[in-house]
This record gives structure tokens, sequence and C-alpha cells, in this order.
């Protein structure tokens, strides 16, 4: 008997690159929950810079031949600055890196999946106190993800949808605020995700999935 022959071209590969450790953790626990086996996370631990992290994704993009490369920013903790993002956006594209963020940090999107605030956020630990209403245990130190918070992304993934659409409107609340550019910049991240990676495959979490089991 003949073997096929196999047609299937080989996988697109993604690569995120991550300003805090924070963000690190938290895409890691998403490749390894969803089973994207084409993702890589990494984090430009020794990046000073908005223009360090930039350069540090396109040298990985160019090593490791990736199809898309972006670089998630946390501004507070890095003393990244909206004005920073306007002025390196050009530098960015010609280096074929995108950019996504969350100000003031990858915190506010936790808590975008739970609610959309009423109010401008510029201090982490506002965010801070609200997660620990339902993840009592919560800090925006990267050590919560790697014991209490191991399983956050797990506990977040059904409100993915929720947290695009409080986004949205938590942009448009803050619209003309913070410097004119939006506090949240995460759907297009997440497009490419779903486009490169494919569909979650959850199959294997199913007992762990949902905010009722925090």
């Amino acid at each position: 008997m003949r073997r096929k022959k196999k047609n299937e071209a080989p996988r697109k590969t993604l690569l995120i690159v991550t300003s805090t450790e924070s963000e690190s953790l938290y895409f890691s626990q998403m490749r390894k929950d969803c089973r994207y086996t084409n993702m890589s996370v990494l984090w430009a631990q020794e990046a000073q810079t908005l223009e360090d992290i930039i350069k540090f994704a396109s040298r990985e993009r160019i090593k490791g031949h990736f199809d898309s490369v972006w670089c998630t920013l946390s501004f507070q903790k890095t003393g990244i600055t909206p004005q920073n993002v306007r002025e390196y956006q050009q530098f960015a594209l010609k280096k074929k890196v995108n950019l996504a963020w969350n100000n003031p940090d990858i915190s506010l999107w936790y808590l975008l999946h739970l609610q959309s605030p009423r109010l401008p956020i510029s201090d982490t630990k506002v965010i801070e106190s609200s997660l620990k209403g339902v993840f009592p245990q919560f800090t925006s130190e990267p050590s919560y993800l790697l014991k209490e918070g191991m399983n956050l992304h797990l506990k977040l993934f059904n409100a993915k949808a929720q947290a695009v659409v409080n986004g949205s409107a938590y942009n448009k609340l803050v619209e003309g605020r913070m410097d004119n550019l939006e506090p949240v910049h995460m759907t297009r991240l997440l497009n490419d995700i779903t486009t490169f990676c494919g569909n979650a495959d959850m199959s294997h979490n199913q007992k762990l999935i949902g905010l009722k089991n925090n």
C-alpha cells in the first residue's frame, strides 16, 4: 500500500516579544493552554528602551524566520510613554515588527475580561485592587503568575471576546486623554494569533476553564 504524500504547507510561525516578565509568563500560559505550537514567546529582558525592544524583536524575526512578530508593551513597568510609541511606530513598521500595548500595564488586559473601567486608570495599584475582588491573592508582580496565578489565562479564557469589547469601550472613554494614544491596543495581536495559530485546543483544560474556578 502506497503512502499518501503530504501536501500540507508548513504552518506559519508567530513570535511575541514582551517588555516585561509578567507579559512573557501570561503569553506563555496562553501558548501552553491553547496548544499554540507555532507560537514563540520571548522576554526582551536586557532591553532598556522601546527602540531596544524593537531591535531585539527584529533580530529574532530574522534569526528564527518568523512570519509575524509582535512586541507587547507595559508602559508603567518599563517607563515607555505614549509619545515613545508614536515616535517609533514607523521604525517598528520598517523592522517588520508590530506593536501591541496596555497602559499602564498587562494587568489592565486582565481587568478588561471582567469589566470596563468607568474612569481612566494610570496606576497599576488601582487595577490590582479591583482584581483582588475576583482573585484575592492577585498582585501585578510576575511571581503571581508562577504560583497562585499559574492558571490565570485559563480562568480568563472564556471572557476573551468580552475583553475586546470592554477594551474598545475603555478606549472611547479616555479618547483625547493619555497623550491621544489609546490605552489598549490588543485586538490586532489577537487576530494575528487566530490567523497564524488557529482556534485554541482547550479540550485538555475543560475542568479548569472559567472565572468561577478561581
